[in-house]
């Protein structure tokens, strides 16, 4: 089975930043059999981003956070082994979307790539109706004829995408929750539609810590439904952007709670460097 995540606040290219986007994913395998390069899908050459075409992601862009360049401690001494030591790491200025991406900004990535269904299906129940093999190759985990790695698993109950009337759209009641059932490299697609890319391990807990070391995004206090959405259900979402209380020291969301985030880091323990990937 395959392990996705949501994806993390993108960051955008403004100079030249630490870590490069290889052959990376956030989760080891658990077996050889899935120690694979993810695929590249460049090749599926989606529209153009725009505002017209994307207004929900053209509003997350515009929203975006400035995070400066600078030395920062970055992991700490009284935490696991994968979090230790506490260590400075220099990074560039960059930006960073101020919450997750959303199911509304997802789907109109995967509306901008003109596929065609042709039979509708609710989230969860793509594996369910008969769709075109190109389109099920990129929204169903395991898909036929050994095409099992998805840009996201649409076939997963997790998942709340659907289809109808000729567009992915998001269950209702759920356009403003993370995306669910990503993959990696259906991830790193998203962002670079939008001219951006997915952070380094190191840019997500600067953005996430600040410059304070502090052990939460908001600070030393225990977590509350105040500071982060915690269900304790796997699956489970919240709406993002709905508690300023969790907010890091610059201002992003949701860094903490609800679900599993990608970056473009192997999980390695600590210290952080950013070529082993």
């Amino acid at each position: 089975m395959m392990q996705h995540a949501i994806v993390r606040s993108i960051v955008y290219l403004r100079s030249s930043l630490v870590g490069l986007l290889l052959l990376i994913i956030m989760a080891l395998p658990s077996s050889a059999s899935e120690m694979q390069r993810p695929p590249d899908f460049s090749q599926l050459k989606p529209l153009p981003f725009s505002k017209q075409r994307a207004p929900v992601t053209a509003k997350a862009q515009q929203a975006m956070l400035s995070i400066p360049a600078g030395r920062y401690v970055i992991g700490r001494n009284d935490g696991p082994s994968i979090e230790r030591p506490a260590h400075f790491v220099s990074v560039s200025s960059f930006m960073i979307d101020r919450t997750e991406v959303t199911n509304s900004a997802f789907a109109e990535y995967l509306n901008s790539l003109k596929l065609s269904a042709g039979t509708p299906f609710t989230a969860g129940n793509a594996r369910k109706v008969r769709i075109p093999k190109d389109m099920a190759r990129l929204v169903i985990e395991g898909a036929e004829r050994g095409l099992t790695y998805p840009i996201i698993a649409l076939d997963d109950e997790q998942s709340r995408i659907g289809y109808r009337d000729g567009l992915f759209l998001p269950t209702p009641g759920y356009g403003n929750h993370p995306v669910t059932e990503t993959t990696w490299a259906g991830a790193q697609a998203y962002c670079a539609w939008r001219s951006a890319r997915l952070p380094t391990e190191a840019e997500w807990e600067v953005a996430a810590r600040g410059a304070d070391e502090r052990l939460y995004p908001w600070g030393s206090q225990p977590p509350d439904e105040t500071r982060a959405f915690v269900s304790g259900r796997t699956g489970e979402t919240g709406a993002v952007g709905l508690r300023p209380l969790g907010a890091s020291p610059f201002g992003v969301l949701d860094m903490s709670g609800s679900l599993a985030e990608w970056t473009s880091s192997l999980l390695r323990p600590y210290p952080f460097n950013p070529s082993d990937g």
